[in-house]
């Protein structure tokens, strides 16, 4: 949720979970979630505070960690043993058509929208509301659409200092966003399965771009395969629970 580069939709993809998660959100099930919400505020809170740090000292290992989960859940979004449905045309172009939205547009790092007047509550609104919807898309996370819309460090600085009225805004346009999206990606998932997969993994591949080092050296690619795999190991604790 605090990692830009990283969506909160992938980790819940690579963890097992996702659909499921929309169908209860849809339905306003929240009980079975309950410690997945104390984890993530935990979490966030957490990181809001070390991120910093993190970043100051660590930059590019964490960039290539979570470039090889990315990298890694590509096929596990996918499900490759469906065989012939990789050449069905619709699936390919709802790929490639969300790659391209990430990679050319959301990811261009001089993309920037202005919302007018910047800072006010209805700017923290809007960008709730903006993060918290793409916050379910994998490839696609809530704190890199809060850098687009350029509200990150007002609103990281918001919660550090606890600004009650912009947190306020910010939470009603994240229950906002949170809901309808839910609600319209269950509707979708149920219809259009394997369009919305590929969807989903055009995403995750597009989102790649904003972590590409200028040069990859053998530092950035041993913390990339150890982001991936971390993933492979996640995937395949999950698949034999189910087995």
């Amino acid at each position: 949720m605090v990692l830009p580069g990283l969506s909160a939709g992938t980790v819940i993809l690579i963890f097992g979970f996702y659909r499921q998660l929309l169908e209860d959100i849809a339905s306003f099930n929240f009980r079975p979630y309950l410690l997945h919400l104390v984890g993530a505020l935990a979490g966030s809170l957490a990181t809001v505070y070390t991120i910093s740090f993190l970043f100051d000292h660590y930059n590019m290992l964490i960039l290539a960690f979570i470039f090889g989960m990315l990298v890694a859940s590509i096929p596990v979004v996918l499900n490759l043993k469906r065989g012939t449905a990789l050449l069905k045309p619709l699936p390919l172009l709802c790929g490639a058509g969300s790659f391209y939205l990430v990679w050319f547009v959301i990811c261009e790092p001089s993309q920037t929208i202005s919302v007018l007047p910047p800072g006010s509550f209805f700017h923290y609104f809007l960008g709730g509301a903006l993060a918290s919807a793409t916050m379910l898309l994998p490839g696609i996370s809530g704190s890199s659409m809060l850098v687009i819309v350029n509200l990150y460090d007002d609103v990281i600085n918001a919660v550090r200092y606890w600004e009650w009225p912009k947190l306020i805004f910010l939470a009603v346009g994240f229950m906002v966003g949170f809901f309808g999206m839910a609600r319209l990606l269950s509707a979708l998932y149920r219809r259009y399965q394997l369009e919305i997969s590929f969807l989903l993994a055009g995403l995750i591949a597009g989102s790649t771009r904003a972590l590409m080092p200028l040069r990859f050296s053998v530092t950035f690619l041993i913390a990339a395969l150890a982001g991936g795999a971390l993933v492979y190991l996640l995937t395949r604790m999950r698949q034999t629970n189910i087995h």
